[in-house]
């Protein structure tokens, strides 16, 4: 099966962006085996690529993507569902709430191992079009506070080792807040614009028993092209509300028990697949 995600590499961006990474890094680790380039069947794992833009007439193995962007699609005889990212995908797709499992991320704890250190007291993870388009704002914001900033374009790896070396991770990615709360990172949940999706992070939450309350930062977008007296007021302000959220926010992380019983249950979701694929189902 041909292994289907958004590659931002290969868009008109020529970025990538670290939730989507994971696709290649993580699958070609688990199941090199069952890829392939030629298959006519796409395997839909990490991302938010549940919507009209997944492939019409190609048999779809469905292994924890969640609904979001776009037209929730129609569930068909080209579908065979696994699991998805959680409750709410679940609901819009129609399938029985047990499918609902978790986002698939989870199982980098088979393949990265921490180093142990923190190096980081408060790390700032973006959304990957927040660096495309204000990386350089962001930087400096967090050179003020003394903060690591988190590319989310960078390789997997460095990104997983600078979120494991975090103490705190202030997360507007929604995969850094997976990542963090799979490798035992506290995290908080931070949005700067109206287009961060709640829907996503609710079906993510809805696995792991926690609510989505971001805290709310000024839009780096309103600063950009200003000089002089505005620009250094709107500047300041952002610091203040990053440092505030630092200071006062209280970092979520999901129990032990519960992030043991989910990887369980996907790595339970593996073996039927291997099964299947070996009595040549697909």
């Amino acid at each position: 099966m041909k292994l289907f995600y958004y590659n931002g590499t290969s868009s008109s961006l020529k970025v990538g962006n670290f939730g989507d990474d994971l696709n290649p890094w993580l699958w070609q680790r688990l199941i090199p085996d069952i890829l392939s380039m030629d298959s006519q069947t796409v395997f839909v794992g990490i991302g938010t690529l549940l919507n009209e833009h997944l492939p019409e007439i190609a048999q779809k193995i469905i292994f924890g993507s969640g609904v979001g962007y776009g037209k929730v699609p129609i569930v068909d005889y080209t579908w065979k569902v696994y699991f998805v990212r959680g409750q709410l995908s679940a609901k819009a797709l129609g399938l029985k709430p047990e499918l609902g499992i978790t986002d698939p991320a989870i199982l980098i704890r088979r393949f990265f191992i921490p180093s142990g250190k923190k190096n980081y007291k408060y790390s700032f993870m973006p959304h990957f079009s927040e660096e495309i388009h204000n990386g350089a704002g962001w930087r400096e914001i967090c050179l003020n506070l003394d903060f690591h900033y988190i590319d989310p374009t960078a390789p997997v790896e460095q990104i997983l080792a600078e979120i494991s070396e975090s103490e705190v991770l202030l997360a507007e990615a929604m995969h850094g807040a997976i990542v963090a709360d799979a490798l035992r990172t506290p995290w908080v949940a931070v949005k700067t614009k109206k287009g961060i999706l709640d829907f996503k992070w609710n079906d993510w939450l809805s696995s792991i028993n926690l609510p989505y309350e971001p805290y709310s930062v000024r839009r780096m977008a309103s600063i950009i092209g200003r000089k002089g007296f505005l620009r250094t007021c709107d500047y300041q302000a952002i610091i203040l509300q990053m440092y505030y959220i630092a200071r006062t926010a209280r970092p979520s992380l999901s129990s032990q028990l519960r992030c043991d019983e989910l990887e369980e249950k996907v790595i339970e979701k593996l073996e039927i697949l291997r099964t299947d694929v070996k009595e040549g189902l697909y």
